[in-house]
């Protein structure tokens, strides 16, 4: 059988960025498994594996847009310390929960600290990188078997 829309697919990959350093990645022992088609990849990866069979290997790139998005500078806001949890003793680089004025729940990575707000970037955080990936198909099978 082979990965196709609705089908249930077990791999192991390894996903790295242009400057080589791993993102992620799984074992044939810690194997990942999708439901093809239900958008828990990103669409460049999906596509990049409808047709191949238990068994085959296959590396290739998935561009920003067909991954994460290309990084948006719009999304890189100053933001008001008062604006910031409070319980948090905040310090460049790393990753904070904030909500938006409508109250959705983001995530932001700090840049920059200074005294009065920080510079916080809300893409995610593989937005603009092309991911280089390295898979092995475990196995294919129909989603209701």
């Amino acid at each position: 059988m082979r990965v196709s829309k609705n089908s249930v697919v077990s791999m192991c990959y390894s996903m790295t960025g242009d400057n080589g350093e791993v993102i992620d990645e799984s074992t044939r022992t810690d194997p990942f498994e999708f439901f093809c088609g239900a958008g828990q990849l990103v669409p460049g990866l999906e596509r990049q594996l409808i047709g191949l069979r238990a068994g085959e290997h296959k590396q290739f790139s998935v561009a920003p847009a067909d991954a994460y998005g290309e990084h948006n500078a719009t999304l890189v806001k100053r933001v008001a310390r008062r604006q910031l949890p409070r319980t948090i003793d905040v310090k460049e680089g790393m990753r904070i929960p904030m909500r938006s004025p409508e109250g959705v729940e983001l995530v932001c990575r700090i840049l920059e600290v200074q005294d009065e707000a920080v510079v916080a970037d809300f893409n995610h955080p593989l937005a603009g990188l092309t991911l280089n990936c390295s898979v092995e198909i475990l196995d294919v099978r129909n989603a209701n078997n």
